[in-house]
């Protein structure tokens, strides 16, 4: 059935929402709980299975928690990587940026210290399910080495675990600062998580700003990481697509004489690559009317989670004002067979 809720009175389409919180799932937390207990080869049978049984967000946690084992039992020269890399490979708003984030030589350099192997021990209770641990470490480390890489990546991590446990405005002061501090990977992952925070609250200017800015340092021909990079650049998009009306995409239209469409499209068709996140194929694919690659990548989404593949439904109704043009007939054909398939309403504007 179609749901009209998605249209506001005036049917247009209601806002993406901030990406919601990814909780643990029960399975997984059961090897979490084996591993808090001190049984690491039973935390690792169950979460080593789990992170194999195919492409889904419970694997995705299943890996995500072996990192976190690994960087608690041997540091950095663990056997973490691979895991890390299946994280970044999936379809988490939250795990996917952080596991890119902690895969980047600046993530290194800022826990290569005393202070910084500190940051691994919190960090690894932090992905292992102890937040109070990790919340601890994290601020002793941000306060100590304030204005240094260690203290930003602290800051960065204290600000996403804020997030995580509901304290999204005591997360903008190490967000905010660690963004000013730095630059390249670090400043792009602050902007982003900076980015959440704001559109919560509602701030949508600010978050446009914050967020364009995170885009382009997260480029990797800026120092950024190209697996932050479509995170990044998803959040922005997808921000730009609700919110037509902010100054930054009537100014670049202006600047550059652009449509509203070109604006809106160029953060998804920048960030393609192999791999990328599906929403990355539904915002670059859906602008030239091809649909194929569309269907494609809600399939994956749906495959992931419903979470995900709602989100996805989300974003093909949001740019669907965006992507119409009645004087192309296959084109209008095309965008009502896919919201009849996805039980969409079409909109008004």
């Amino acid at each position: 059935m179609t749901d009209l809720s998605l249209l506001d009175a005036d049917g247009r389409a209601v806002p993406i929402p901030p990406d919601p919180l990814s909780p643990v799932p029960e399975e997984v937390e059961i090897g979490l709980a084996a591993y808090r207990a001190g049984d690491v080869a039973r935390a690792r049978e169950v979460l080593t299975a789990l992170a194999k049984a195919g492409r889904t967000s419970v694997s995705g946690h299943a890996a995500m928690g072996l990192a976190g084992i690994e960087i608690g039992e041997n540091g950095l020269d663990g056997d973490h990587r691979p895991w890390l890399k299946q994280v970044v490979a999936g379809e988490d708003p939250w795990l996917g940026p952080l596991a890119a984030v902690m895969l980047t030589p600046d993530f290194r350099a800022g826990t290569s210290s005393d202070a910084g192997r500190s940051l691994l021990t919190s960090l690894a209770a932090q992905l292992t399910e102890d937040p109070d641990e990790a919340q601890d470490g994290f601020e002793e480390v941000f306060e100590a080495h304030k204005g240094t890489t260690t203290g930003d990546v602290a800051g960065i991590l204290l600000g996403n675990l804020l997030i995580q446990i509901g304290d999204e405005a005591a997360a903008l002061e190490p967000l905010n600062y660690s963004r000013e501090m730095c630059d390249g990977t670090l400043a792009g992952y602050a902007a982003h998580l900076e980015g959440h925070v704001l559109i919560a609250q509602g701030e949508k200017e600010p978050a446009s700003e914050v967020l364009a800015y995170g885009r382009r340092e997260s480029q990797p021909a800026w120092g950024g990481d190209k697996g932050l990079f479509p995170w990044v650049a998803i959040r922005f998009g997808e921000l730009l697509a609700s919110e037509p009306w902010v100054d930054l995409i009537w100014d670049q239209m202006e600047n550059s004489a652009v449509s509203m469409g070109e604006v809106i499209r160029e953060p998804f068709e920048a960030a393609h690559r192999d791999g990328a996140p599906a929403l990355v194929t539904i915002g670059e694919f859906l602008f030239p009317a091809t649909f194929e690659p569309v269907h494609a990548a809600l399939e994956r989404l749906k495959t992931w989670s419903d979470e995900r593949y709602e989100r996805g439904r989300r974003l093909v109704l949001t740019l669907h004002t965006h992507v119409e043009d009645t004087r192309d007939a296959g084109r209008t054909r095309g965008l009502a067979d896919l919201l009849a398939r996805l039980e969409l309403p079409k909109p008004k504007y």
